[in-house]
């Protein structure tokens, strides 16, 4: 029986551990492969290992910030956590056309913690196009 297919995240509050190992694995397959192509020596080599770095500590930064009781997370953990998972998502995206990229899941940029602070986000903005128009 095929699996279901995971849905498509929205927003920030949507992340779960699983999706941040889901791409952390998918990461780290695409740069083992590169790695294995490029070999042990030489500049391209060392770039895929700082790269490798980045990938370990944006998760384990978002795991941290996953840890924390979603009522609780302050302004800035929300924002730290829309921030990373964008990042992560940007370093997956130019493999996009490798097996196991999950286009509807990971694709979509996640602007927002939750609909609440989009709605807020929003109004702000619709407040000062008013503003502006007036004479």
């Amino acid at each position: 029986m095929p699996e279901k297919p995971a849905p498509a995240l929205r927003y920030a509050e949507q992340l779960t551990y699983e999706n941040v190992r889901d791409l952390e694995t998918f990461c780290y397959q695409q740069l083992k492969r590169l790695h294995e192509q490029v070999g042990e020596t030489g500049e391209l080599s060392f770039a895929l290992e700082a790269l490798s770095i980045y990938v370990s500590n944006s998760v384990g930064l978002l795991e941290h910030l996953l840890k924390t009781d979603p009522a609780g997370r302050a302004d800035w953990q929300k924002a730290a956590i829309v921030r990373e998972w964008q990042q992560l998502r940007a370093t997956a995206h130019p493999f996009n056309h490798c097996d196991g990229f999950d286009w509807d899941r990971w694709w979509a940029r996640l602007e927002h913690y939750d609909a609440a602070d989009e709605a807020a986000f929003r109004a702000r903005i619709a407040a000062t196009d008013e503003e502006a128009i007036r004479p």
